[in-house]
């Protein structure tokens, strides 16, 4: 694949020192300041005073009213932190071009990744129930008492999030959940994060399933970890074979976006299967669905000729 998002114009940076400020400030930029911004942005339209807003921000189940703040908060440091930071940095400061390889999507491509997100769901059902069951060492039952009682919070508060009341509340969540983290996080791990790792490395595999890690990890959710590494493994593939970003930001924003939509139909009662159950799919569907992602997979590869990265 070539080194389509990072294109140096003058001389050559070290690998390393990329990958640290890139990891490190998208993680800064996202967490802290772009949050930051977010609060202030949302502050003068909220009923209420600014004690009020930390009462609510700092027990939101118990306050439908900063649902939507929230999420807005959400959607300018994902901005903020994926994709402006990144602008800034690599644009201004370093004086690289940033763009997304091909940019003319063609139709087979664009559908063979629709269906191969929708395939993996199933793949990577499996993965999902076990990473939910993985059980500490002894000693370690007080990390793991925090880790699922983090991950029961962040459970409640995504079904928190995600009670939309109407389409137009549907549409917003879609762009902060589905669009805006499509095209921030594929910009950072897959366009920055990977190559990086493979100027460094030499080896396409290894940075891919690196990338995919850090992407998974990212999320702060161990019992989520593992099912989002399979998933950043097939967004690293997906670039790699085509050589765009547009590929794996469609992928991105399908699976998000599916979940949302998922989800809001299950909520007003017009869809019996929960997405969100961590149950996996009984073991004839998996074998199926896995027959027929490799072979859309194949099919997804033979519409690019680029084999390998050239850096």
């Amino acid at each position: 694949m070539e080194n389509h998002s990072i294109q140096p114009f003058g001389e050559p940076i070290n690998p390393w020192r990329l990958l640290i400020i890139t990891v490190v400030s998208s993680f800064v930029g996202f967490q802290l300041i772009g949050g930051f911004i977010g609060i202030l942005a949302v502050l003068p339209f909220y009923e209420g005073g600014i004690m009020d807003f930390m009462t609510a921000m700092g027990d939101p189940l118990s306050h439908p009213d900063i649902r939507m703040p929230i999420l807005v908060i959400q959607g300018i440091g994902s901005a903020f932190g994926m994709i402006f930071i990144p602008w800034l940095i690599y644009t201004k400061i370093f004086k690289f071009e940033l763009n997304f390889g091909q940019t003319r999507a063609e139709v087979q491509p664009l559908i063979l990744t629709f269906l191969l997100v929708l395939f993996f769901m199933a793949v990577n059902s499996p993965v999902v129930e076990w990473n939910q069951s993985i059980k500490l060492p002894s000693f370690l039952g007080g990390l793991e008492e925090s880790l699922r009682s983090m991950e029961q919070n962040l459970e409640e508060l995504t079904k928190y999030m995600t009670q939309f009341n109407s389409v137009g509340q549907l549409l917003f969540g879609m762009l902060i959940i589905a669009v805006i983290p499509a095209i921030g996080e594929e910009l950072v791990f897959r366009g920055l994060v990977q190559n990086h790792l493979f100027r460094i490395t030499k080896n396409v595999h290894v940075a891919i399933w690196v990338a995919a890690f850090l992407f998974g990890a990212m999320h702060m959710q161990f019992y989520g970890m593992f099912a989002r590494m399979m998933l950043g493994a097939m967004f690293g593939y997906l670039y790699y074979f085509s050589g765009s970003l547009f590929y794996p930001m469609l992928a991105h924003f399908v699976n998000n976006g599916v979940a949302v939509l998922a989800v809001y139909m299950y909520n007003k009662g017009e869809l019996n299967y929960n997405i969100e159950s961590p149950e996996a799919l009984p073991w004839h569907q998996v074998l199926i669905s896995t027959v027929v992602f490799i072979l859309l997979f194949f099919a997804f590869i033979r519409n690019f000729k680029r084999k390998e990265y050239n850096a």
